[in-house]
């Protein structure tokens, strides 16, 4: 977890591999992620997300001056082409909810394909796991079903019809 470029950097010196957060970084700091190949899972859902008008007002100060900062960054970030795996910070955003970050990567500059992607094989790519993150035979993929195309509408990701694990199909009680 680091925010900002004195974090990033010492994290980075450090040889950790990837940053959480990455919130207020740098162009510098952006191509020092692209140039050393660091992974950022910015989850920035909760940025995007959080609700701080019943905050004390100090700290609703410090979130209404850094949070517009996080979102800038990750923006940059996106366009500059980090390599950026979809996370959650559970439990600030609640299992189950993740999809809600694959939004906000849209908004903030991906593609839907691009956060799908952030979602599974980048983040496979990240944790060292080849056998996840891909349908394809002897992968160990789980697979949603949503009522529409992410492609076109990433808020469907939001509405999981059914999970498909080992072939089984998982629905809801309705």
């Amino acid at each position: 977890h680091a925010h900002g470029d004195t974090a990033v950097n010492a994290a980075m010196d450090a040889g950790i591999d990837c940053i959480e957060h990455g919130f207020m970084i740098t162009d510098a700091t952006i191509q020092r992620l692209i140039d050393t190949g660091t992974f950022l899972v910015s989850t920035n859902a909760l940025a995007e997300n959080w609700d701080v008008s019943k905050l004390p007002a100090a700290s609703r100060a410090k979130a209404e001056d850094v949070l517009p900062k996080s979102k800038e960054s990750l923006s940059k970030a996106i366009a500059a082409g980090v390599k950026i795996a979809c996370g959650s910070d559970a439990p600030a955003i609640w299992h189950g909810r993740n999809a809600e970050e694959l939004v906000v990567l849209v908004k903030r500059g991906m593609t839907p394909l691009q956060a799908i992607r952030a979602a599974t094989t980048v983040a496979a790519e990240l944790i060292d796991a080849p056998d996840l993150g891909r349908i394809a035979p002897e992968m160990l993929a789980d697979i949603v079903g949503v009522p529409g195309d992410p492609l076109t509408d990433i808020t469907v990701t939001q509405q999981v019809q059914f999970v498909m694990k080992d072939g089984r199909v998982y629905k809801r009680p309705t």
